[in-house]
């Protein structure tokens, strides 16, 4: 049982242009990576995307056998190899885009995707969940959570029984806190093209009085920055964070779910965040789209309101 309380806002200020030029897929060739390749290219459709397909490889060494070629050489002949592959795997779905093919080696996929983000600059990375290898990095639980907790830029995780049917109605779990706000412009750019719905909620333990504050609060900074009519505020007062946002979003059937991964400031705040984003990702089927807070920081979260409430 939680409680709910439910404000609705109409923005009229005009939000500073922002366009999404380029997404980054990063696949493995796993039966995830297919699914998430859907959601990927979808996107770049829809906002008229560059789309970048890439795959990080690893060449094994190869013991009691001296080398034929230079290592020079087998990167390059092997970089060709999965290039070709890219290729053959992008026209199977017909599509009428014309991607990049990158492949790179890096014994961590992670490092990989992190120094193509760096060379590119991508507006988002699309990536499965999990993959078809269970001895290496290749997009397992443990390589998902450090992508999400490294990458500048935002990451879409998409679960390998996600199906692609838009963002019509999209849940996005605020702190209620000034680097939401950050998030939420780069969210709107990225739904805007669907006419998403998007609902903000907090989930508080907190007494109904001290949480209704942090809801006013937020209501203006939002209202003050950014002009988007579709964005709904919800207050629920629960003990039982991951119990409750599941329960939600299966109540409300969301097409997917917005979090920060963030900064830890302090024990406490570690405590109460704990690998939330991570817990998310393993307990929804629906995509998680993960805003890295200290980024957001270092790109426009800046102290809004001089007389904001503390939290």
């Amino acid at each position: 049982m939680f409680i709910i309380y439910r404000f609705i806002i109409f923005h009229t200020v005009t939000l500073k242009d922002f366009k999404m030029k380029k997404i980054l897929f990063a696949t493995d060739f796993s039966k995830n990576a297919e699914t998430a390749f859907h959601f990927a290219l979808k996107i770049a459709e829809k906002h008229h995307a560059e789309l970048i397909m890439l795959h990080v490889f690893d060449i094994p060494p190869v013991y009691g056998h001296p080398y034929i070629i230079g290592p020079d050489e087998m990167t390059s002949q092997a970089g060709l190899s999965w290039e070709s592959k890219l290729k053959d795997f992008f026209e199977q779905f017909n599509a009428e885009i014309h991607p990049t093919f990158i492949a790179v080696e890096n014994v961590s996929v992670v490092k990989g995707i992190l120094k193509v983000i760096k060379e590119h600059n991508p507006n988002l990375v699309v990536t499965g969940t999990k993959g078809k290898s269970k001895l290496k990095e290749i997009f397992v639980g443990s390589a998902t959570k450090a992508l999400i907790e490294q990458s500048p830029v935002p990451v879409m995780a998409i679960p390998e029984n996600a199906k692609y049917r838009g963002f019509d109605n999209v849940l996005y779990a605020s702190d209620f806190r000034e680097v939401d706000l950050e998030a939420l412009k780069q969210l709107v750019e990225l739904v805007k093209p669907y006419k998403t719905e998007i609902r903000v909620i907090h989930i508080s333990s907190d007494s109904e009085y001290k949480s209704n504050e942090k809801m006013e609060w937020f209501e203006d900074l939002v209202k003050d920055n950014i002009s988007y009519k579709h964005m709904s505020f919800e207050l629920l007062l629960s003990d039982k964070i991951l119990l409750t946002l599941n329960k939600y979003i299966k109540q409300y059937d969301f097409d997917m779910l917005v979090m920060l991964e963030k900064e830890r400031h302090g024990i406490v705040d570690k405590l109460l965040h704990e690998d939330l984003v991570w817990k998310m990702e393993l307990h929804t089927s629906i995509p998680l789209l993960s805003y890295n807070e200290h980024y957001l920081h270092a790109t426009g979260g800046k102290d809004i309101k001089k007389d904001s409430l503390q939290h």
